[in-house]
């Protein structure tokens, strides 16, 4: 597998059995390119800007065979099965979690005045989001990866549209991790939730689904309300969560907004495709030209 992930430019772990790196079959301007790795020794390879399986196995100079019967080489592999849903000890276990990290001006000044910064978020805004921060090396949950440990991180939970949390994301702080956002490890068996919901100030107001935790957390900051999906790639096959999304946005004002690159302009179009087969009205939210993305819109505004 090592001798894989060395083909790849800027390959980082994501999760355990997991990568993301840049597709080698088109001009990537950040990693968009998802490896996994199956206990079966299979190797998975998806791209979220849409590029060919084919395509990207013949830029590695591989063939299809190369990706069976793949040594793990200590690398942790992932099930064959699909996941279940979390259960109820997992989500207490994660509330628990987020309860027990500092949050507010008084103990994580550091991440709130980043997250003030980046997404034009206030302290209350923060707070009734439910923003916390990691400071470093410490005790933790084996759900936490040893990558998202090693670095002082704002703490972003991923919410269901009933408030439950159910997943968490953490920012590096210090600029010196190699992957900005990390996801937890997925537990044995499990899966955290592949979305995370974040109310604006008005429930009226349109929702926008997008890439990712940082575009979301500025749309708050705009006044709308948001969903952020870790990626159009990994919904491919997951009708289950696609059909949660289209019930929840049914019958609201939905606009979907990509990157502004070339797997930016694919997740838009899937996240559209799947909600319009849904029978949700939503419409695409374009950037202008010369911003990568939402939050670096609104940073510059």
């Amino acid at each position: 597998m090592q001798e894989i992930l060395d083909r790849l430019e800027e390959w980082r772990d994501y999760q355990a059995g997991e990568w993301v790196a840049r597709c080698p079959a088109h001009d990537d301007g950040k990693p968009s390119l998802w490896i996994n790795l199956k206990t079966s020794g299979m190797v998975g390879l998806a791209c979220r800007a849409g590029c060919r399986f084919e395509d990207i196995v013949a830029a590695l100079d591989l063939l299809p065979r190369h990706l069976f019967n793949v040594d793990a080489e200590g690398l942790v592999a992932v099930a064959e099965a699909r996941p279940a849903p979390l259960s109820p000890f997992l989500t207490a276990s994660l509330r628990v979690w987020l309860d027990s990290l500092p949050a507010g001006e008084a103990e994580a000044g550091e991440a709130v005045a980043y997250a003030q910064k980046r997404f034009g978020l206030s302290a209350a805004e923060q707070d009734r989001l439910g923003l916390r921060w990691w400071p470093g090396p410490q005790p933790c949950p084996e759900w936490v990866p040893g990558s998202f440990v090693r670095y002082p991180r704002l703490v972003v939970p991923m919410a269901d549209f009933a408030g439950v949390a159910r997943g968490a994301q953490g920012r590096d702080l210090t600029g010196r991790c190699p992957g900005r956002w990390i996801s937890l490890a997925n537990p044995e068996g499990f899966e955290w939730q592949r979305f995370g919901v974040f109310p604006g100030p008005d429930p009226g107001a349109p929702w926008v689904v997008a890439e990712g935790l940082s575009d979301p957390l500025a749309v708050v900051a705009d006044g709308y309300n948001a969903v952020g999906v870790r990626g159009a790639a990994l919904l491919n096959n997951d009708p289950a969560t696609l059909d949660t999304l289209a019930s929840a946005l049914a019958g609201r004002d939905v606009r979907v907004c990509g990157d502004n690159d070339r797997a930016g302009r694919e997740f838009t179009r899937t996240i559209l495709a799947a909600l319009h087969q849904r029978a949700v009205r939503a419409r695409q939210l374009t950037l202008p030209a010369g911003f990568t993305d939402y939050a670096v819109w609104r940073e510059t505004r």
